[in-house]
């Protein structure tokens, strides 16, 4: 093989402590570069037996079957038989220890009776069609005393760094097998879960089972101290054996000029920042993202048991579904980011629920004309930009660069100045009612974490879920929040998804270039549904600029992935009246709890509230779930209805292509809620903006 060229090397899941041993490090280098692509190797992964656990060095999983490795770094053994060893000890002295190799073959059998309880790695007579096979490694011995002691042990148990080599190893891991046989790709999905369960998700209900890919197992197993991994360029190619389309490194976020203004006043956290250890796992709708962010908070708290680990996202509903998945696991905290920010103001301030600045806009508009002209909505947004990034003066505020809804405001114009002055009233009357809004809520925290007057025991990690949705100010306080030695920060986002706020991770004060990897197969929705949503924002010019501002690329799902499930096409039903509709969605809920449908796995989505309330009474005493579009961001059901669609374009209402392009986020979003059935309902005209999804859906009228 010429010099630079790529050679594949194993797959290696988990990593060793901070306390392993020389030779355990040294036998895994040699794994790791030895073994062919192919070949999987497990590190420290807990087998389960009864009411103990173990924790075998090594478990190769190979294509001809699954080994496990024991490693000693012994460097004098003065005699052994077949059940013992005699060690000399580094101050001389002499230690009895068991035969290692009968330690490896009992981790062996406990591995082995957990793959005889799962039938479909059973053949003939209900045996187990999976070999299996044990050694132990003396990485400090050399072939003299190996070969020694390969008599009392056994040779094809006894292995040296000789038998470690290319073109050597596989063939002695495959001579401690006792039969041959070649695992099929099925085989080796069932055995990884088996090996690591981590891999295999269980519903807390118990009603669906996953198995996640090689690619997130990956992520969820990798080594807490992430390096930076070197971006694709002429001196650094990307080998073409590397699964691009799965997980591949992202390119320069390069989506703002400078840091983000309150960043920019903090050089404090930004030093901080380069302290900590993060990963940015970008997908897109249902590639598994929210479970890789909980399977990685199980694995986290089962390596590091004294760790205080917690896991933060946006939404009530998506926190509840978090919560429930990771039930019973001492050392990990779920909670919404505004709870875990009440909890702390109470110990600073006395706590109320904060204003919300459109209804004070909303009583105050005849004062303004800048909120007339230009409406409550954009100017509450406007407001909450400007406290989310920490600006703090006037001239900051004229002088920054706007981008998203914000970019119609010229620099140092009247626009800006009216909306600072209104910006400044409601402060002033917040400071009147001795109040505040949820956008000063983070700030408190700040000033009460500075001042002393809160105290928090630091998180060793944090793992947020809907990472798009958080907003610059919320990640300074989740840095303050971490160990700022060693704190561990993983964050899961789509940012198609961004429907509540729109930042870079620049802006957000978080170094992620080298620190990304993309999860491109839609697992959750079948082909066609996805299909169907995929085509709301496929040419969404304004969203495709953004994603190339801050990745250097556009958002493009693997749409012909093996693992893809096929399924009905989504139903695109036009209704004369809305009472059409309503009676049509009570029909076919009914229909399907008549099938055996769960009632949980079944949502009623509809884009306006008062909707929602006229569904509510229509599907009263069914148990399904009915709600707005933004409510069940991040959570799934096997069946979603979408109701009165028009109301998400209503015809007539003229739109700036940033506020098409939120709603076109928004109905994607609610689109890919559906694992296996969607629904999409509208009275009079399909709307324009989604006319792509008609060559995707089976369309009727009702």
């Amino acid at each position: 093989m010429g010099e630079g060229r790529y050679r594949p090397v194993a797959e290696v899941i988990g990593y060793l402590k901070e306390d392993s041993t020389s030779g355990e490090r040294q036998v895994l280098r040699a794994l790791s570069d030895s073994l062919p692509r192919d070949f999987a190797v497990y590190v420290e992964c807990p087998l389960h037996d009864e009411n103990m656990e173990r924790m075998p060095d090594f478990i190769i999983l190979a294509p001809f079957g699954v080994v496990i490795l024991e490693v000693k770094d012994w460097v004098y053994i003065v005699e052994a038989d077949k059940f013992y060893a005699m060690i000399r000890t580094r101050s001389g002295g002499i230690r009895r220890h068991k035969s290692p190799v009968s330690g490896a073959r009992g981790l062996a059998h406990i591995l082995a009776r957990k793959l005889e309880r799962v039938p479909a790695l059973l053949g003939e007579r209900h045996r187990l069609k999976i070999p299996w096979g044990y050694a132990v490694v003396l990485p400090n011995l050399d072939s003299t005393p190996i070969n020694q002691l390969r008599k009392p042990w056994g040779w094809r148990y006894v292995l040296g760094m000789e038998d470690l080599r290319p073109h050597v190893i596989a063939k002695r891991l495959k001579a401690t097998l006792p039969f041959d046989y070649d695992l099929q790709s099925t085989d080796l999905r069932y055995v990884r879960s088996v090996i690591n369960p981590v891999a295999l998700i269980t519903s807390p209900d118990r009603a669906r089972t996953l198995v996640i890919d090689e690619v997130q197992e990956r992520i969820v197993t990798e080594s807490p101290r992430v390096s930076v991994m070197p971006l694709a360029g002429p001196e650094s190619p990307v080998p073409q054996a590397e699964p691009v389309n799965l997980f591949t490194p992202s390119e320069p976020d390069a989506a703002a000029s400078s840091a983000a203004p309150l960043e920019q006043k903090s050089p404090v956290l930004e030093s901080v920042t380069r302290n900590f250890s993060i990963r940015l796992v970008r997908g897109v709708a249902g590639s598994g993202k929210t479970l890789v962010l909980m399977q990685r908070a199980r694995y986290l708290a089962a390596q590091h048991p004294r760790w205080r680990i917690g896991v933060f996202t946006f939404n009530n509903p998506l926190v509840q579904s978090l919560r429930a998945s990771l039930k019973g696991i001492p050392n990990v905290k779920v909670t919404s980011f505004h709870k875990q920010c009440s909890a702390l103001l109470r110990q600073h301030t006395a706590w109320h629920s904060p204003h919300e600045s459109a209804g004070w806009l909303k009583n105050h508009a005849e004062r303004w004309p800048i909120v007339a002209q230009m409406g409550v909505e954009f100017v509450q947004a406007e407001i909450r930009w400007i406290k989310e990034v920490g600006i703090e003066t006037r001239a900051e505020y004229l002088e920054v660069e706007r981008k998203g809804r914000g970019q119609s405001l010229q620099r140092g114009g009247r626009r800006r100045q009216a909306i600072y002055d209104v910006l400044e009233a409601y402060n002033n009357w917040l400071a009147e009612q001795r109040s505040y809004d949820w956008a000063d809520v983070p700030y408190l925290v700040l000033e009460g974490l500075d001042s002393g007057s809160i105290f928090c025991r630091p998180y060793d990690a944090v793992l947020i879920d809907e990472a798009q949705d958080f907003a610059p100010s919320w990640i300074q306080v989740i840095k303050r929040l971490l160990k700022p030695d060693s704190g561990l920060i993983f964050l899961a986002d789509d940012p198609s998804q961004s429907i509540y706020r729109y930042y870079s991770w620049r802006e957000k004060g978080i170094p992620v270039v080298g620190r990304t990897r993309w999860l491109r197969v839609p697992y959750r929705n079948t082909r066609e549904i996805y299909r169907a949503a995929y085509e709301v924002i496929r040419e969404d010019e304004l969203l495709r600029q953004n994603l190339e501002e801050q990745l250097g690329l556009t958002l493009e799902p693997d749409l012909n992935s093996e693992y893809l499930r096929s399924g009905p096409r989504p139903q695109l039903r036009e209704f004369r009246t809305p009472d059409n509709e309503f009676d049509f969605i009570r029909s076919e809920v009914e229909w399907l709890l008549q099938k055996g449908l769960d009632a949980r796995e079944i949502a009623v989505l509809h884009r306006r509230r008062r909707g929602v309330g006229k569904l509510q009474q229509v599907l009263q005493g069914t148990g399904v779930e009915v709600s707005t579009f933004h409510a069940f961001k991040g959570l799934e059901f096997e069946t979603v209805f979408l109701s009165q669609m028009q109301l998400a374009f209503p015809e007539g209402v003229e739109r700036s292509e940033q506020a098409l392009s939120e709603e076109r986020r928004l109905v994607y979003m609610a689109m890919t809620r559906a694992r296996e059935r969607l629904y999409l309902g509208y009275e009079g005209h399909w709307p324009a903006p989604m006319e792509g999804v008609c060559a995707y859906a089976e369309r009727a009228i009702a």
